[in-house]
């Protein structure tokens, strides 16, 4: 089970909710939050996303990456996730939640890797968002950097 930190982060700032009362929620070290939510811990143990699941009382599926592997042989472009029609709270909590550039290339969401999407959202070419100095992109930035790359019929591009 990896755990989603920037999916963490969000639904806690969402709930309004300090570092240190999840971790009191939680019964962990602030600490050891702190290095989940900044991706520095992998593979935690079941019990504690379970916990921290639970302190946020959302789905563990919330706050892993469960569901978001993309197989090796799956080439085809998917559509950016989108919000669900749970309800008006869901629909907030998708918006908000921050997928890494990897994230974005490796589910396909854009025609471009990792590594071009981190160079142009420091050329500020592509909308995005810097919480704590790393680039990520919610939801929004995705549609509308899918927007700016829609192709246009040749006899529109032309101007004679």
């Amino acid at each position: 089970m990896r755990p989603n930190g920037i999916a963490i982060r969000a639904i806690r700032e969402a709930q309004d909710m300090s570092l240190p009362a999840l971790a009191h929620r939680a019964g962990l070290n602030r600490g050891y939050l702190s290095r989940l939510e900044r991706g520095l811990i992998e593979r935690p143990a079941e019990a504690k996303v379970l916990a921290i699941a639970a302190a946020l009382t959302v789905p563990t599926a919330a706050i892993t990456h469960e569901g978001a592997e993309v197989p090796a042989t799956d080439t085809k472009r998917k559509a950016p996730p989108t919000a669900t029609t749970g309800g008006a709270s869901t629909t907030t909590l998708d918006e908000l939640v921050h997928y890494k550039p990897e994230e974005v290339a490796t589910n396909g969401w854009l025609p471009y890797t990792a590594s071009t999407l981190r160079k142009k959202a420091r050329a500020r070419e592509i909308p995005h968002s810097r919480s704590g100095g790393r680039i990520t992109f919610r939801l929004m930035h995705i549609r509308e950097i899918a927007a700016m790359g829609e192709t246009r019929p040749l006899s529109e591009t032309k101007s004679n």
